[in-house]
């Protein structure tokens, strides 16, 4: 049911609009001056507020209390009244983002037409900006390593099923990006899913999520993402107190149903903290974090899967470069790019594929960047191999010295994989081996 708080200081005009409303299914509220307004607006949190531009005894007039809504909450219709209707006044109006504006006396079908229009208006607006929170289009989970493949493998099992899923893993390493594929792969898939991040919500926020009012769940975070999928970024941010009554929704299998809800949905949460050493901490209550880690996924840094980091470079440089020419890199710079650490991983990825297609627009011909081209914040450790060389040893000693480093930088290019060194460098595998032992690398 849609709420709507009417504001006129005309008890008459309130009651005759409520009636109206209330005939069509709309819960209302009346409120005759500013102050009243505001408290009823933030106690009832309406879909819609209509309100008399004129407003006696009141410390705010309707223009100036239409300004303050919007601070609050930019998103709210408001529909304008005013029985003085004149161009300007309504002008004004629209400029400091009512909805419409309606003129006294009204006809009470184009009220509850206008009425309808607003909050449908208001409604695909919000599915609109939610909409723009999800990567589209839909970017798939890019890589050859060991850790993508088992991951794009378990995703229709992890799908399936409503067993919640703890996601961990250091920043930017692709954490809601798996969790948005998991939704995508599940019977939800048409739905938006809810998404929540507690690093932005205060206590307040978080305490509206948790509503545990039984008549009026509108605001329940578990209610509003019914038959959906619910993913919850920075798990470990949700404070103490908060946490028991986050446990109590989980686990209270009669108090939804006391409220005729039937709650479907998957749950998936997100931390780049280790949650057990929150446990041991007293930071995170344990049974809460044995019943949102039913099934868990650790994701490991760019620096332990090297093998993915030329895909991802690729993919984002065709998704985001615009221009016609292809952006390429040459195997040395491509070997660099590897052996780069990306202590940002994937996120890092993105802003440097941005930055190297902004350095590169307008060119006239292909593009084949070379180590001198990179454009990365990175400068002294892609020099660390040449600045080592020691001018005081002997050739055999520095080419000894040599030979390890490059080969210590090829082991860890290609995560310890010998085959894959072999096949690069173009040694024999037994005669590497002998080699690693010989320059005594572990």
């Amino acid at each position: 049911m849609h709420k709507i708080l009417i504001i006129d200081d005309e008890k008459d005009i309130c009651f005759l609009i409520s009636e109206i409303l209330n005939d069509e299914n709309y819960l209302t509220e009346n409120a005759q001056n500013s102050d009243d307004a505001i408290k009823k607006f933030n106690d009832l949190k309406p879909d819609l507020i209509i309100l008399d531009v004129w407003l006696s005894n009141s410390k705010l007039d309707g223009i100036d209390l239409l300004k303050k809504f919007k601070e609050i909450n930019y998103k709210i219709p408001v529909i304008i009244i005013s029985g003085h209707g004149t161009v300007d006044l309504a002008v004004s109006a629209i400029k400091n983002g009512a909805y419409d504006f309606l003129e006294k006396p009204f006809n009470s079908d184009k009220l509850i037409i206008l009425a309808k229009r607003a909050i449908e208006s208001s409604i695909l607006s919000n599915e609109n900006i939610s909409l723009k929170n999800i990567i589209s289009p839909q970017v798939p989970l890019i890589g050859k390593s060991v850790f993508i493949s088992q991951v794009i493998k378990n995703i229709t099992s992890l799908a399936s099923s409503n067993a919640r899923i703890l996601i961990t893993g250091p920043y930017g390493t692709g954490k809601k990006l798996i969790a948005k594929n998991i939704h995508q792969n599940s019977k939800y898939k048409e739905k938006l899913p809810i998404i929540i991040d507690f690093k932005n919500l205060n206590n307040n926020n978080i305490e509206n999520l948790l509503n545990d009012n039984i008549s009026n769940l509108n605001d329940n975070l578990f209610a509003r993402s019914n038959n959906n999928t619910l993913i919850l970024q920075n798990i470990d941010l949700l404070p103490l107190n908060f946490q028991k009554k986050f446990l109590f929704f989980l686990e209270s299998v009669t108090f939804f149903q006391d409220a005729k809800i039937k709650l479907d949905q998957k749950i998936i949460s997100i931390t780049e903290k280790n949650l057990l050493s929150e446990v041991e901490k007293g930071n995170f209550i344990k049974r809460l974090f044995d019943r949102i880690g039913v099934e868990k996924i650790e994701c490991i840094p760019l620096s332990d899967r090297r093998e993915d980091i030329m895909p991802i470079i690729e993919y984002y440089l065709n998704n985001y470069n615009k221009n016609q020419n292809k952006i390429s890199f040459s195997e040395t710079a491509q070997s660099k790019l590897e052996l780069y650490d990306w202590p940002g991983n994937v996120s890092q990825i993105i802003n440097y594929v941005e930055k190297t297609i902004i350095l590169n627009q307008g060119s006239s011909k292909v593009n084949k960047l070379d180590v001198d081209d990179l454009a990365l914040e990175m400068g002294d450790y892609i020099n660390e191999v040449n600045q080592k060389t020691n001018l005081d040893l002997s050739l055999k000693e520095a080419r000894n010295e040599f030979e390890k480093e490059y080969l210590v930088s090829q082991i860890k290019r290609f995560n310890g994989n010998i085959a894959k060194v072999s096949e690069f460098t173009g040694m024999e595998r037994t005669a590497l081996y002998r080699k690693i032992k010989s320059l005594k690398i572990s």
